[in-house]
């Protein structure tokens, strides 16, 4: 084989590995994949030109080896696939294991017991084929049901369920049932949800004073997290602050997201009272905004400096110039909001402020649960738009690992009050609440609040039309970083391969 055509092969087997892997090509996976095929093409003519000259006899042999190579090495992948498959032996080494269901969505079955699903799917449509391996591993399990109908062939099944089209499932549990027009396993994953019908509480969510807008389903609104708390089954409610009442006793958990203007002295009293006798309070600021929030978090241990984080790990996002938009890696694992996740599940914060936990009372147990990178320094909130390039770093400011959400339990009068703070709010929006393990970091923070550890988890990621639902403002964003990790080991591979090729024909 020559040189042209190794390196070819490499670089046709490095961009089917990345497609495979991070579920879309991306500009790595379509550049290895657009190389190796011109380079195959270039071996084959160069083959064909050399062989016009040479005589039937000179070249039969080396085609014949050629072709006993091609068919052995067929003979040999076909042997291997069916002597794993036989063995029950799998191998998932895409981005999240996407072909391996998740903890969640096992408990969610085991919680649920015996579920039955129906795939409605016309015979030649191809998107069903990956739906019944969905299936057919929910059904491994030994608590899901499987039976399939041709689409049309029982009009009144689809009508009762409000079946739309092909390769829809249906899920029965308990006489209820919930209709998935696109199955993945995270959508099967909430619809398992919504057949528990497990109430979680009532979250009250803080209106009047420039809050985030539950109803919104704009990119900078919060519809989606007012949908996921549902899922989770908590019922959301509005709390008007204005009027300064009382935060009712239903209260599960209270929801402030980033007050835009001070909130008024009767309603951070009320929030007072209601932390006094046992309450639980998710907040989230913004650097550069004072809506009162922060005196009253601080008298609970957890101050946050009216400052920007500035992290020179994370690179330009956004437009932002590099460092202002935080990709956290480091978690305190041993919290259970940051169950589940490490180095390898990030979070992405859009300008961020920081806190500095300590706790008010010997007995009170404050901590940060999620952490900027240890380079990263404090900066005045608006440093980052005077030229467009990276905030300066002030005189004496010294690097450190930055909390970027920190949690507090205290004990006050035989109750238990739980407080989470969260040093920015755009990470819950609709534009960035599905980024990276945005949902899992803010879902699993309420679940806590709410005294629901045993229901926090790392939730399957969403995939549609085979495309990670990872919208970070540069599409392509994490999909480059898993890419780029090939680089490397692709280079060394075909410097390898060159050696090789000289050494041989030397």
């Amino acid at each position: 084989m020559s040189a042209l055509a190794l390196c070819g092969w490499i670089a046709l087997a490095f961009g089917a590995g990345t497609v495979y892997a991070v579920g879309a090509e991306g500009w790595f996976g379509r550049a290895n994949l657009a190389a190796g095929a011109l380079a195959l093409a270039a071996a084959a003519v160069r083959a064909a030109l050399r062989a016009r000259g040479a005589s039937a006899s000179a070249f039969r042999g080396p085609l014949a080896r050629g072709a006993a190579g091609v068919a052995l090495a067929l003979a040999g992948g076909v042997g291997l696939e069916r002597a794993v498959t036989a063995t029950g032996v799998r191998f998932d080494w895409s981005f999240e294991r996407r072909f391996e269901l998740s903890e969640a969505t096992r408990r969610a079955l085991a919680e649920l017991g015996t579920v039955e699903a129906i795939l409605f799917a016309e015979p030649l449509d191809p998107r069903a084929r990956s739906t019944r391996l969905l299936l057919g591993e929910l059904a491994a399990t030994g608590r899901l049901r499987v039976r399939e109908r041709a689409l049309g062939e029982a009009a009144e099944e689809e009508d009762r369920f409000g079946v739309a089209g092909s390769n829809t499932v249906v899920l029965l549990a308990g006489g209820r049932s919930e209709t998935v027009d696109r199955p993945t396993e995270g959508t099967i994953y909430e619809a398992l949800y919504a057949l528990r019908a497990r109430e979680a509480g009532v979250a009250y969510v803080m209106r009047g004073a420039g809050e985030g807008d539950l109803s919104d389903a704009a990119p900078g609104g919060y519809s989606g997290l007012a949908a996921a708390l549902e899922t989770e089954g908590f019922r959301v409610r509005e709390l008007v602050t204005a009027t300064g009442a009382e935060v009712p006793d239903d209260a599960d958990l209270v929801i402030a997201l980033a007050p835009r203007r001070p909130l008024r002295e009767e309603a951070l009293a009320a929030l007072e009272r209601h932390l006094a006798r046992g309450g639980r309070l998710v907040a989230f600021l913004e650097p550069g905004a004072q809506s009162g929030l922060e005196p009253l978090l601080a008298r609970w241990g957890l101050a946050s400096p009216d400052a920007l984080v500035v992290d020179p790990a994370s690179g330009a996002l956004a437009g932002d110039p590099p460092g202002v938009n935080p990709l956290a890696y480091s978690y305190a694992t041993t919290h259970p909001i940051a169950r589940g996740l490490d180095a390898s599940r990030m979070t992405f914060f859009r300008r961020a402020r920081a806190f500095a936990p300590r706790p008010p009372e010997p007995e009170d147990r404050v901590q940060g649960v999620v952490f900027s990178s240890p380079r990263a320094w404090l900066a005045e909130p608006g440093a980052a738009a005077r030229d467009g390039g990276p905030p300066p770093r002030p005189a004496g400011a010294e690097e450190d690992y930055h909390p970027l959400v920190a949690a507090g339990r205290y004990a006050r009068d035989g109750r238990e009050t739980r407080i989470v703070a969260f040093g920015d709010a755009e990470l819950a929006s609709n534009r960035y609440l599905r980024t990276l393990y945005n949902l899992d970091l803010v879902l699993n923070a309420a679940l806590w609040a709410a005294e629901r550890e045993p229901d926090i988890a790392i939730r399957p990621k969403a995939v549609v039309s085979g495309r990670l639902q990872l919208p970070l403002p540069v599409p392509d964003t994490f999909t480059m970083f898993q890419g780029l990790g090939l680089l490397l080991p692709e280079a060394l591979l075909l410097a390898a391969a060159l050696a090789w090729a000289r050494a041989r024909s030397a």
